[in-house]
């Protein structure tokens, strides 16, 4: 996951940290914080696209595999040669995209409570 480097905030981690002096800076930080919050939810659309496709992959895999137990015999031996020989791109573990949806979601939470924070001083 590679983000844009901001100019008031910093990620590390899922820790977002805010370093401001005046007022003007906290709203550009908040201005900064929210389209990170876009960045990140787009970046976390992407994953799950990614992540329905190597479901409906893996499922795909098991249904012919089934289909293999049951069916047996050279036709069977030479279709599955053949999906095996197919160049295909290699699709990232789920438990790696599970991972990263959810490290992206407490990211996300934190730059929520950052804004938050945020707003209350500009209040004050």
């Amino acid at each position: 996951m590679q983000l844009r480097e901001m100019r008031y905030a910093r990620i590390e981690g899922t820790e977002v940290m805010v370093q401001v002096h005046s007022a003007a800076e906290a709203k550009a930080a908040i201005k900064e914080l929210r389209h990170k919050k876009k960045e990140i939810g787009l970046l976390k659309k992407r994953l799950i696209k990614e992540q329905r496709g190597a479901r409906s992959e893996l499922d795909r895999v098991e249904r012919q595999h089934q289909k293999a137990k049951r069916k047996g015999g050279f036709r069977s031996l030479v279709s599955h040669m053949s999906r095996a020989v197919k160049a295909r791109e290699p699709l990232r573990d789920l438990a790696s995209i599970d991972a990263d949806l959810a490290r992206l979601e407490d990211v996300l939470h934190n730059i929520d409570s950052c804004i938050i924070q945020l707003e209350g001083r500009l209040l004050e």
